[in-house]
């Protein structure tokens, strides 16, 4: 027997569960939206929002270091990384409350803990504290639960040498060398953050092109800025992720290219392949 019942359940706090839940509140409709970790999804906690963040922020670092030429010129320059990381903290903190009191200010409810569906019109939510409700739905359940990291067999995120972009956008110190499997969005965007805080980074590609999909003048322009100037990155494209040694010195990450053998030796193998369901 159900211990709660509303008209509609929404599973997924993201991109795709929080505004569902908005405009069915706003529809007069009793909604539940019910999300497992953070509200915002990965989009506003360690997507979309963070990253942009944070090439805001190294990207103004970088321009007032090379900025001489425009006749201004910084003594001293330093980059605070965690103060960094805390002010980002901030932005992500200020919208994922704001996406809570759009979901409550329309008049739905919210609830942590994790939804599982026992009934075509029933889910069973275990809360963080390890308490178990089954809640009703007597018009719909909304599934949007959004998307999970591709894990490749051999290159296991341990949340230091090798990471994920979720430890990625929180890095209280911007590793010397960097090597990132993966030249999709994530990657170059994360790239490119590191990149301007003075990390060696070598983004290594399977596709014949980094930003597969995108325009190819487009990927010249940002292929052209993130290998050129005082701290190029490398592209490897055609290349692919053999395998990878962890020691107390740092990652030889070994990578195929063009039929022979490579070993990137680095401090930290961001792993950014891509999401699936």
């Amino acid at each position: 027997m159900a211990d709660k019942t509303y008209e509609a359940i929404v599973i997924g706090g993201g991109p795709g569960g929080y505004p569902a839940a908005i405009r069915l509140a706003q529809l007069g409709v009793k909604t539940l939206c019910v999300e497992k970790e953070h509200w915002g999804g990965v989009c506003l906690n360690w997507g979309c929002i963070p990253s942009k963040a944070l090439i805001a922020a190294s990207g103004l670092a970088h321009r007032i270091a090379h900025a001489q030429h425009m006749g201004i010129s910084v003594q001293g320059l330093k980059v605070d990384v965690p103060k960094m990381q805390e002010w980002k903290d901030g932005i992500v903190k200020k919208l994922t409350g704001g996406v809570q009191q759009l979901i409550k200010g329309n008049g739905g409810e919210l609830m942590l803990g994790t939804a599982k569906l026992v009934a075509k019109d029933e889910v069973e939510v275990t809360t963080p504290d390890g308490k178990k409700e089954r809640i009703k739905a007597t018009k719909a359940i909304v599934i949007a639960t959004g998307t999970q990291v591709v894990r490749i067999p051999g290159f296991e995120p341990d949340g230091k040498q090798v990471i994920t972009a979720k430890e990625a956008v929180s890095l209280q110190e911007a590793p010397k060398r960097m090597a990132i499997i993966g030249g999709g969005v994530i990657g170059m965007e994360l790239g490119m953050v590191y990149q301007k805080l003075g990390t060696q980074v070598t983004v290594v590609e399977m596709m014949d092109q980094i930003l597969v999909g995108t325009d190819k003048d487009v990927v010249k322009v940002v292929e052209k800025a993130f290998t050129k100037g005082d701290n190029p990155a490398t592209v490897l494209t055609k290349a692919k992720a053999v395998s990878l040694d962890k020691s107390k010195k740092g990652v030889s990450l070994t990578v195929e290219v063009g039929g022979q053998a490579q070993i990137i030796e680095c401090d930290t193998v961001l792993v950014a392949v891509g999401f699936k369901p």
